[in-house]
Parts: C-alpha cells; structure tokens; sequence
C-alpha cells in the first residue's frame, strides 16, 4: 500500500466573514471540523460547482482555490495564523 501524505494551508480565521464563521459547520457540502481556535476544512476538488450548487459564502470558493492551486487537500483556518494579502480579511 502506498502511503499518502497531504498538505494543508494554513490561514488566519480573519479570511471568514463573521457570518461564515459562525455558520461553518452547517453549509451543506462543506466538510469541517471544529477546533479550540479555528476549524480544519477539506478542499474539495470541484469546489466550484459544489458552491454554486449549494449558495456557499462568497469568500469561500477563492479560498479552496488556493489551497488546490498550492496542492494542499485541508485548510486549517486558525486564530493566531498570518493573513495572506491574496484573499480578502474581514475584520470582527
């Protein structure tokens, strides 16, 4: 059996907007688990037509891009973790 190692990017919760952030965890097709200070979320390959499909929050189609773009399978949204100035930050 091969083994399989996967990458995750690694973001600033500030690239979620309030609302998303509160709502992570119950947008349909959107698989995320909460931590102490963020969630972790799989990047779904074809994230495009999941997030048509089913209204998910603007910000977050270029987020799962970008991880993709850069081969990582989970994005880890974390508090105390740097911002990037290639996606937008909402502020609290």
């Amino acid at each position: 059996m091969r083994d399989r190692i996967r990458s995750f990017l690694d973001l600033s919760t500030l690239h979620l907007a309030p609302v998303t952030r509160d709502a992570l965890n119950t947008i349909e097709r959107v698989l995320s688990y909460p931590l102490e200070h963020g969630w972790l979320m799989y990047a779904p390959v074809g994230a495009a037509d999941l997030a048509r499909t089913h209204a998910w929050p603007e910000e977050l189609l270029p987020i799962v891009q970008l991880a993709r773009a850069h081969d990582c399978a989970y994005i880890l949204f974390d508090a105390d973790a740097d911002t990037t100035d290639l996606l937008p930050v909402f502020d609290d």
